[in-house]
């Protein structure tokens, strides 16, 4: 009896952690994707408009997305072979781009692009016309999916160990074939990459309210937001497109799962052997340079420079720029970041003590967590809290809840090997000398993790800080985030004034990530177990 009472004190913490997380991601989303079938769910207590599917936007995001992935994955691939096949001064330069690239949001670099074709040098050319057009989107989309490629493709070729190429040049006499057998191998990344810049792509929701709502082209993210934004809201409506973005997901998941179950193989053994990396040829090195000069200058530089350009641009008539919602933005972002560290911390110590129920369930729900867009996950909480007995909606608080819930996931992603990392002896050498709790998590664990956990906070606070789908639907009225501010200041084609507060607003997320920084720096350093950390 004593036995079963102490297990079940021991997994309680766990369940309550569980608990929480199926209150903050499940609960919200499976009501609200629950609503076609069941009106009750709603807000109206039981009324519903009828649900009409736009054909035109999903056959618009279909297409888009099927495009850009297709152009991204190539030259992913090739990008990746590129990491992990040859010796190449650049490739720093290269993960650094395609780093800036990742962390950019969408609808900033459309900014710089849709700056660049609105001066009159450039608004009337072929080039502008393309841009103004799902060639456009086509072309930002796979801009942004080309870092998911690159990532996925590199781990088929870090697993294809020398004797493969070996065994492939004494039996294939044919290059060509050989090659075919090399490519073959690469299908399960490859389909892993499909997947990935497919849903990327689909899901994505700032280049269609920015660049797609301005050649009125119907996308499907935008469709949902369309239908929660209006009078009156279609909750069945948006809950039906949500279940589109969820289809075409699976379909992609689908296809990758087809393409490893059929080529995948056990290229990870005792006898593998590294490849030796070799400097590319002339030929190769000037092309590795001049894709590197060309995606750095798509990317990055020509988007930024236009951004930079408009805001030193000195004009006659300037809007009003809300330049309150930078406020708001640090703030929502500064306790919501730290929010997530303080969930996401409990739930990776939960998980390595040893209980493995734990660790899988909660593996489980945030990797489900993670495949659940922002919009989705906003509309969601628009239902979930807003009712009589979770009047939550319209405040700062379900933002910020908001924020948590979507942070969380990649928090224990990120976070989960330096966790792993830290042997549980440290703990119990300090438990068994009689060291207080307290003393334990702030003198032995907390300086060896706080480096982590500090990079952790920053992400979020970026992430959050630009944060936009989850933003749009549930900012409290007059205290909009900064990303809504941009958004709508582009919308009506105040660029200046967009570039200005964007510019004001990466400065100040610099500025505040750099200041914790440093101050958890200077608290390492005077603590008595600083030189450990």
């Amino acid at each position: 009896m004593i036995a079963a009472l102490k297990q079940i004190y021991r997994r309680t913490p766990g369940f309550l952690l569980i608990l929480l997380f199926v209150f903050l991601t499940l609960y919200p989303v499976a009501r609200f994707l629950l609503l076609p079938l069941f009106p009750s769910f709603g807000p109206a207590g039981g009324m519903s408009l009828a649900v009409s599917i736009p054909v035109d936007a999903l056959i618009n995001s279909v297409c888009l997305g099927l495009a850009s992935t297709l152009l991204a994955l190539p030259f992913g691939v090739a990008i990746a072979w590129l990491f992990e096949r040859r010796l190449w001064r650049g490739t720093g330069a290269l993960m650094a781009v395609l780093w800036l690239i990742f962390v950019t949001p969408s609808y900033l670099m459309t900014t710089g692009w849709q700056i660049v074709f609105a001066q009159p040098q450039f608004s009337y050319g072929i080039f502008a016309q393309l841009f103004f057009s799902k060639a456009g989107i086509v072309f930002l989309l796979a801009i942004k999916g080309l870092p998911f490629a690159a990532l996925a493709a590199r781990t088929s070729w870090r697993a294809l160990g020398a004797e493969i190429g070996d065994a492939a040049r004494l039996l294939i006499e044919d290059g060509w074939a050989r090659r075919g057998v090399v490519l073959q191998l690469l299908l399960p990344s490859a389909g892993a990459a499909f997947a990935v810049v497919f849903i990327e792509s689909i899901q994505e929701f700032g280049i269609p309210a920015t660049l797609g709502a301005q050649i009125h082209l119907p996308i499907v993210t935008y469709a949902i937001y369309e239908r929660l934004a209006t009078t009156p809201v279609d909750f069945g409506g948006a809950s039906a497109l949500s279940w589109l973005l969820v289809g075409l997901a699976v379909i992609a998941a689908t296809i990758h799962q087809y393409f490893s179950a059929r080529y995948s193989g056990a290229l990870v053994h005792g006898r593998r052997r590294a490849v030796h990396l070799v400097p590319p040829s002339l030929s190769g090195g000037l092309l590795a340079w001049l894709g590197l000069a060309i995606l750095t200058m798509l990317g990055v530089v020509i988007p930024g420079i236009a951004i930079v350009a408009a805001a030193v641009n000195p004009v006659g008539y300037l809007f009003p720029i809300p330049w309150d919602s930078l406020f708001y933005s640090s703030i929502y972002a500064v306790l919501a970041a730290l929010a997530a560290v303080m969930v996401a911390v409990p739930m990776l110590v939960q998980g390595r003590s040893g209980r493995n129920w734990f660790a899988t369930a909660m593996g489980a729900i945030s990797l489900g967590n993670m495949a659940v867009p922002g919009l989705v996950l906003g509309a969601a909480y628009t239902i979930a809290f807003n009712s009589a007995w979770l009047p939550l909606y319209g405040t700062p608080l379900l933002l910020i809840i908001a924020y948590v819930a979507m942070q969380v996931p990649m928090l224990i992603r990120f976070l989960q090997a330096p966790v792993e990392h830290l042997h549980l002896n440290l703990s119990d050498a300090a438990r068994l000398h009689g060291l207080p709790w307290a003393m334990r998590v702030f003198d032995i664990d907390g300086p060896l993790l706080a480096p982590a956990f500090t990079w952790g906070w920053m992400l979020a606070f970026g992430q959050i800080f630009f944060e936009l789908p989850i933003s749009e639907l549930l900012y409290p009225a007059g205290r909009a985030p900064v990303a809504v501010a941009l958004v709508w200041l582009n919308q009506n084609l105040h660029y200046t004034e967009e570039a200005r507060l964007a510019l004001a607003g990466i400065g100040i997320t610099f500025l505040i990530t750099g200041a914790v920084s440093a101050a958890v720096s200077v608290v390492l350093r005077s603590s008595p177990s600083g030189a450990l950390a």
